[in-house]
């Protein structure tokens, strides 16, 4: 079952979500059974950091489950004390959420299921997308049904200030913040005789279809830079195979590959409308890269222009190349903005988020139904 067969069937559930009726108790436990509810588990950025958390959870002696229609990721060493749920197409979700102190949604399109269940309660992982950034552009159906599970929902958190904000403007929710953090067993800065100085090397993740990436205007800035520098070593990695670019991509290479990428990185481009965080962002940070980046909202909690990054112009093509040619003709500059990227980067690490995200669910859990 593909994502695209998950919300054909998740919009034609149009009725109301249900509401839950959760009675706060006294005591409190310190392990929790929690039931994560999955969508996609293939590679990507909101994947990995739901994965990230279920595995150090799992470390701290929570009963993790997870149930999704998609496949056990491979490219993701999930811990081995972690149940993992594959449903069928024919299984509703619903009926197959075990008895649990917590169901966490990490998706609108599963917000109905561990309502309607009403095993425990819930609470929604807003990670980001089109239905939260890009609202005029739904169709009125889909904008009706997500508006109705994000409003109905009983608890929410998301990743950002940013991503807090706009939920608040379009859905007049609450949400608490837990912010993204870097793995330092992959992502770590290298030793500057690790690289050979004869080259500028440059990096962008992203797959070319999200058209709100922008990877197009990336390719073209680094394609007329490349004429004027030809020592300039592009590289690009996609979750899927480039369709409309003859630009040689990596195609879901292994995280640890990611990290070996970023640490022979100089600058690190990103040229989204919107993220909701921009985890690879921050990789490349804490990776020793000097970021290039538009003003995307979720990256405003730690790059500041001029400070430890530069900030372009939205879909401006010139504006990336200008950017990159200042950092490519200043080393010294490019420099001084990488190393207080390294040092911003060293406060989103995971022991720190892990705690605030625990303690938050320790919260909820003293609710029942």
């Amino acid at each position: 079952m593909t994502i695209q067969d998950i919300e054909k069937i998740e919009l034609e559930r149009t009725e109301k979500t249900p509401e839950q009726n959760l009675k706060k108790q006294t005591s409190s436990k310190q392990k929790l059974n929690i039931v994560y509810l999955m969508v996609w588990t293939k590679t990507c950025g909101g994947s990995k950091i739901i994965l990230e958390y279920t595995n150090r959870l799992a470390k701290l002696g929570h009963k993790i489950t997870i149930i999704t229609y998609d496949q056990k990721p491979s490219w993701f060493n999930l811990d081995e004390k972690i149940e993992f749920i594959k449903l069928n197409p024919q299984q509703k979700m619903e009926d197959n959420i075990p008895n649990c102190d917590l169901v966490v949604a990490t998706s609108w399109k599963n917000i109905y299921s561990a309502m309607k269940a009403n095993r425990a309660p819930v609470v929604y992982f807003e990670q980001g997308g089109g239905h939260i950034f890009d609202t005029a552009n739904l169709d009125k159906t889909k904008k009706e049904i997500v508006e109705n599970r994000i409003k109905n929902v009983s608890f929410i958190y998301t990743v950002s200030n940013y991503a807090k904000e706009i939920i608040q403007k379009e859905y007049q929710r609450d949400a608490f913040v837990v912010p993204n953090a870097v793995d330092s067993n992959i992502f770590f800065q290298r030793n500057d005789n690790e690289k050979p100085k004869n080259t500028i090397d440059i990096t962008t993740i992203g797959p070319e279809e999200f058209e709100f990436k922008h990877v197009d205007n990336i390719i073209k800035a680094v394609s007329i830079l490349k004429q004027k520098y030809p020592n300039i070593v592009f590289h690009w990695i996609s979750q899927s195979e480039p369709k409309k670019h003859l630009e040689t991509a990596v195609v879901n290479p292994p995280q640890i590959e990611i990290g070996n990428t970023l640490r022979n990185t100089d600058i690190y481009i990103c040229a989204s409308d919107y993220e909701s965080f921009g985890l690879p962002v921050l990789e490349a940070m804490t990776c020793g890269a000097t970021v290039v980046t538009t003003n995307n909202g979720g990256i405003s909690d730690f790059v500041k222009d001029k400070e430890n990054g530069l900030i372009v112009k939205k879909n401006s093509v010139e504006d990336i190349i200008e950017k990159v040619e200042e950092l490519i003709k200043n080393e010294e500059y490019r420099k001084k903005l990488a190393k207080n990227a390294e040092e911003t980067a060293k406060k989103f690490n995971w022991d720190k988020s892990v705690e605030l995200l625990e303690q938050y669910y320790k919260q909820i859990a003293q609710y029942k139904v």
